[in-house]
């Protein structure tokens, strides 16, 4: 044999054993769970089928198969918007409701073409192989009678990069419509029953688990974190985990209220914190401030110079889709709280070493000190 075959041989091996195996695409799926929490009644009447606890679970995660239909759409998500306390509500129903959130979205945004605001193309699918190994788990708090269609693009980002999300609609006590203080109860109970649900899962890695919220979901990821040490990290969307007192006296009172209800032990909560926020009124009288309270050493702070409320969720995405010639839409920073949610979970739960989320949020302060500051206020 020629002595420069054995050679020949070895260099091949190496070749191939340094070869990067390619990578697979991921998919992002949605499956919905119907569950009921038989711990807790709602609807008691007598020919009621909602005598139980309704929970509706979106769960969002990836998956390795390649879809054959096309994905969902804003109004797909939004279709799924009545059936968040009663399962049975005919579509027909559900469009209706669809229909005229969507027009008054439009309307208040300067949207000229409600289909188009509809249309917006999710790469989300149905029907789709759940994953066959463990991933890490986020929950997401919805905003005040809010549910899945506050955030789908967030939720398609983060299953694209590994994670499952389980969206936790906001619900209150029967009927449903969250209007009185005791009805935060009820959310902080569903998004410890999902968690559980969700810990069951065999897709789901059970000890790597954190929770994003947007706006009234703040306050209630805050009081799940205080009854559960299931939750690793917590990171708030303009959340009422601070608030200010002054420009609403009747919001005062009921906010009030709510951080009453037990449980209100705030120091407990040792997890690392994220809160991101958009612009307040500066006159204020005083101010609850979480970050202030809470016992964590890890404790992050980004306020957006002229943010909205809305740049918290999908809205400013769909809204440009839909209208694209619109000024002041804050795409720039939808991508930038997209960015730091990802780095700050991949982080602290999925305890990734070269992720650092102050190094980002550091850049991001350096880039335009005029649009991104990270000094949280205290009063």
């Amino acid at each position: 044999m020629p002595k420069y075959l054995p050679l020949l041989f070895i260099t091949v091996l190496i070749f191939n054993a340094c070869k990067q195996k390619p990578v697979e695409p991921v998919y992002v799926g949605l499956q919905v769970y119907k569950v009921y929490d038989s711990s807790r009644t709602f609807d008691t009447t007598a020919t009621s089928k909602n005598v139980y606890r309704p929970v509706k679970i979106d769960v969002f995660f990836p998956s390795a198969q390649k879809p054959t239909a096309a994905g969902v759409t804003y109004g797909d998500m939004m279709d799924m918007y009545e059936q968040r306390f009663n399962f049975n509500t005919p579509l027909d129903t559900c469009k209706k409701t669809t229909l005229m959130f969507a027009k008054a979205f439009c309307q208040y945004f300067h949207v000229n073409s409600v289909n188009k605001f509809l249309g917006f193309p999710l790469t989300i699918y149905r029907s789709l192989q759940l994953p066959a190994e463990k991933h890490p788990l986020i929950i997401y708090a919805a905003g005040m009678n809010g549910s899945s269609w506050d955030n789908p693009v967030l939720f398609d980002s983060l299953a694209s990069n590994g994670y499952v999300v389980a969206a936790v609609s906001s619900v209150g006590k029967y009927p449903g419509y969250m209007s009185d203080p005791v009805d935060m109860d009820e959310q902080v109970r569903d998004i410890l029953f999902t968690i559980n649900q969700m810990k069951a899962m065999p897709y789901v890695d059970s000890t790597s688990i954190g929770i994003v919220s947007w706006s009234m979901g703040g306050t209630a990821a805050l009081k799940a974190a205080m009854l559960t040490k299931d939750i690793k990290a917590i990171a708030s969307y303009d959340g009422t985990d601070i608030h200010a007192y002054g420009p609403d006296k009747d919001w005062d009172k009921q906010f009030k209220q709510i951080m009453a209800i037990p449980p209100t032990n705030v120091q407990s909560v040792d997890v690392p914190y994220m809160y991101l926020r958009s612009e307040h009124p500066d006159k204020i009288d005083s101010m609850y401030n979480a970050l202030q309270l809470i016992s964590s050493k890890e404790k992050y702070f980004m306020k957006f110079t002229d943010g909205l409320h809305e740049d918290f969720s999908s809205r400013p995405t769909v809204i440009k889709y839909a209208e694209p010639t619109l000024k002041n839409v804050h795409t720039e920073y939808v991508a930038a709280i997209t960015r730091l949610t990802l780095l700050f979970f991949d982080q602290y739960v999925k305890k990734d070493k070269d992720k650092n989320t102050g190094s980002y949020i550091d850049a991001l302060v350096q880039k335009d000190s005029t649009l991104y500051k990270k000094d949280w206020p205290k009063y």
